[in-house]
């Protein structure tokens, strides 16, 4: 019977946190801390930060034990806790809770001056006793720890968001460096072997060309511009996000009608109409200046 009651106090829970689990409400560490002042009596105008430290982290190795989760922030309220306790044990004394947490902050320094008296200066006795433990009242230590974990998942947050966009940069950006004018002459000369092998072709798709590895295709593309730019090849695209064919330059003119040749028509019968216009426009303004009173002759 002894055994049995033991047993079921070292895996128990208690009754409240049960109820929340079975809920499936997650326990909270300010609900047990809340459970720990009321189970152990605390002074909640003056918590005794050591004794309710050891009490949480019992608590959490029983929830554990009794293979119920515990949540992320519990477990970072209890690495709080735990520093705010080593801080006591050895200073015997704290300021703020926020000091611990946060940093001190800095001391003003304020410069001595040398004082001469003409009387000896009397022995000072110590009157006032020394510091004891500051009260910690519940509402601050709530307040200071979670203030920590906002503060902690802030951080986090963070960390994660700037790793993450660095792997995405490493996956998008080369891993090496090129030299573009060197890319460019290497694959104009793979082009050039490619239709000399197949004389019949007149054309290669991008794909058949390059290749489907990403970074290959990434790092081609701009290249293949360039040397359209230097009119040594010609790309064609029937459609968006289609197939691109690469053709030699000479070799696509002699099979395609110049595509440029209709824009050059419309352009210079744009140029003649426009000359056109301004004749009939210097006519008109140079007879209204010849017969400014519009008299016939």
């Amino acid at each position: 019977m002894e055994n049995s009651e033991k047993g079921e106090s070292k895996s128990s829970v208690g009754q409240e946190q049960v109820q929340d689990l079975l809920f499936s409400r997650e326990l909270g560490w300010q609900e047990i801390i809340y459970d720990l002042i009321n189970s152990e009596q605390l002074d909640p105008w003056d918590v005794d930060l050591v004794l309710l430290t050891e009490k949480y982290l019992e608590k959490i190795q029983k929830i554990e034990q009794a293979d119920f989760f515990v949540s992320s922030k519990v477990l970072l309220a209890a690495s709080l806790l735990v520093r705010i306790k080593s801080e006591i044990l050895l200073n015997k004394y704290i300021k703020s809770i926020d000091d611990i947490l946060f940093g001190k902050k800095p001391e003003k320094k304020y410069s001595l001056e040398r004082i001469e008296l003409d009387e000896d200066i009397p022995d000072l006795t110590l009157k006032s006793p020394l510091p004891r433990f500051r009260k910690v009242t519940l509402k601050e230590l709530i307040e200071s720890l979670n203030k920590a974990i906002s503060t902690e998942n802030r951080r986090i947050h963070k960390e994660i968001i700037n790793k993450n966009a660095l792997r995405e940069s490493s996956i998008s950006l080369p891993k090496r460096t090129i030299s573009i004018k060197d890319k460019i002459k290497e694959i104009f000369d793979n082009l050039i072997l490619h239709f000399k092998k197949d004389k019949g072709k007149l054309k290669v798709s991008y794909t058949d060309f390059i290749g489907t590895e990403k970074e290959g295709r990434i790092l081609s593309f701009y290249p293949l511009l360039q040397l359209e730019n230097q009119k040594k090849v010609w790309l064609h695209q029937d459609k968006h996000f289609e197939e691109i064919y690469i053709w030699l330059k000479d070799v696509y003119l002699k099979h395609n009608p110049d595509p440029m040749e209709e824009i050059r028509k419309e352009l210079e019968k744009e140029l003649a109409e426009l000359e056109e216009k301004e004749n009939r426009r210097g006519r008109k303004l140079k007879e209204e200046f010849n017969n400014p009173l519009g008299e016939e002759d």
